[in-house]
């Protein structure tokens, strides 16, 4: 293994693979290191599917390179879109080698079962990283390094100042942890949501179900009886989804259960707490929805994620701090490396209502610039993911996995061009970036 890369990506997630991915495209020496052993975190450890719509007609605003792997995807059978126009439905075992192929297909390098353990920083650069897996401690350099580790933990380390949780409290969105169940009968529960009346919005064989307390919905009336006869606890049901899955027939994915009052996402007895309570509460979730729910009776648990849904944690101070009066007035920018219509979305405290924010409406969207992605302190560091430069409202919006996507493949971008350049990414004009994602020529970067 080479010791030293044009580029390294700590953390392989949803913007880290993009990063990477986007780095060996451009021809550029690159390394991602990665604490699973596979690629897409959240997306594929996580189960989080299907993707979330950025709510822009046509996708516009979408990532090149999330394109490019939803139709990898959908070439093989494993995503599909809905009659609404969201193409995010994915398979999250198969995501692992979609995104494996497409970046080691140019050439990239992966360090699997490798924690970051510090950064070496001299003169406002990170001249290396020092991490450990079975062969030891090794020191690894490179030119530019792109933080994707969804904590901000390189950056962090190398002394970047960071933000955490909300702003009064410094609490943090409420964690999940999904699961899939298997053997479903996926034409008897439609059929049963019909009989109910529960409104049908999916065409065969893609189905949603969903329910909160707050709603007055049949399904919502099934859970409730659940919770008079005992078989789940409130807070099994004050948050229930689950979807269907592309190319595993019978198989549904439940986004639930949401961890009730654990409010620290960087505190790792808070998280242990969390895998253990939610566990438990799938554990009653499963026995309910096979004792109350026609569909479910000959079900099987599948799997539990292997990652617990974090939402956010720390954000880097970038040279811009995206708010929530950039989505008010829905910003623009010249160096715009991301849009999006999704709404304020803060699970386990506030929404838009609550906030007094106005929704967007159809045509609507706004933009991150570039300069969310880059800070004052490091010349050859670059941050994409839910850590980007932002305040906790105005993260919830920018969270979701299109967008990181986009923000992975700008940091890509941006990093090849650099390297090439001799150029400092924090004094990159964003316009450069934005201009190769409109139009993207990547081989001319290097």
């Amino acid at each position: 293994m080479k010791k030293h890369y044009d580029v390294i990506v700590i953390g392989g997630g949803t913007a880290g693979s993009a990063a990477a991915i986007a780095c060996a495209m451009a021809g550029a020496r690159t390394l991602i290191v990665e604490r699973n052993s596979y690629l897409g975190g959240s997306a594929s450890g996580g189960q989080v599917t299907p993707m979330m719509h950025i709510g822009i007609d046509g996708n516009y605003g979408d990532s090149y390179l999330n394109e490019v792997i939803k139709k990898k995807m959908a070439g093989e059978g494993n995503a599909a879109d809905d009659q609404y126009g969201n193409d995010g439905w994915i398979n999250p075992e198969m995501l692992k080698f979609t995104l494996e192929e497409l970046y080691t297909e140019h050439g990239g390098e992966i360090l699997y079962l490798t924690e970051l353990i510090d950064t070496v920083v001299e003169e406002n650069n990170i001249k290396g990283i020092l991490v450990h897996n079975k062969s030891g401690l090794t020191l690894i350099t490179a030119e530019v390094f792109i933080d994707c580790t969804g904590d901000a933990d390189a950056a962090y380390l190398a002394g970047v100042p960071c933000f955490v949780g909300d702003e009064k409290e410094h609490n943090n969105q409420a964690m999940s942890l999904r699961f899939m169940l298997g053997n479903v009968d996926i034409e008897r529960l439609k059929a049963f949501l019909k009989d109910i009346g529960e409104e049908d919005i999916l065409k065969y064989p893609l189905v949603e179900i969903a329910s909160v307390w707050e709603q007055d919905t049949p399904l919502c009336r099934l859970f409730r009886k659940g919770l008079k006869e005992h078989r789940i606890e409130y807070e099994d049901g004050m948050y229930i989804q689950a979807f269907a899955v592309p190319g595993m027939p019978g198989v549904m994915s439940f986004n639930c259960p949401e961890i009730p009052d654990i409010y620290n996402t960087l505190d790792s007895a808070e998280i242990s707490c969390a895998l253990v309570t939610g566990r438990k509460m799938i554990k009653r979730l499963y026995r309910f929805l096979q004792e109350f729910l026609p569909g479910f009776e000959k079900s099987f648990l599948v799997s539990v994620a292997e990652m617990p849904g974090i939402r956010e944690s720390r954000r880097i101070k970038g040279l811009y701090v995206l708010s929530e009066e950039d989505y008010e007035r829905r910003a623009k920018f010249d160096d715009a490396i991301a849009r999006t219509a999704y709404p304020i979305d803060i699970h386990g405290l506030l929404d838009e209502k609550q906030l007094g924010i106005k929704a967007m409406e159809r045509g609507e969207y706004f933009e991150v610039p570039y300069r969310c992605i880059v800070t004052e302190k490091l010349e050859n560091l670059l941050v994409a993911g839910r850590c980007l430069s932002s305040t906790f409202t105005a993260q919830s919006s920018v969270r979701i996995q299109p967008t990181c996507r986009a923000l992975g493949e700008a940091a890509g971008i941006a990093a090849a061009y650099c390297v090439k350049n001799g150029r400092k990414v924090n004094e990159l004009d964003g316009r450069i970036v934005r201009d190769f994602m409109a139009s993207p020529d990547y081989s001319s970067l290097l």
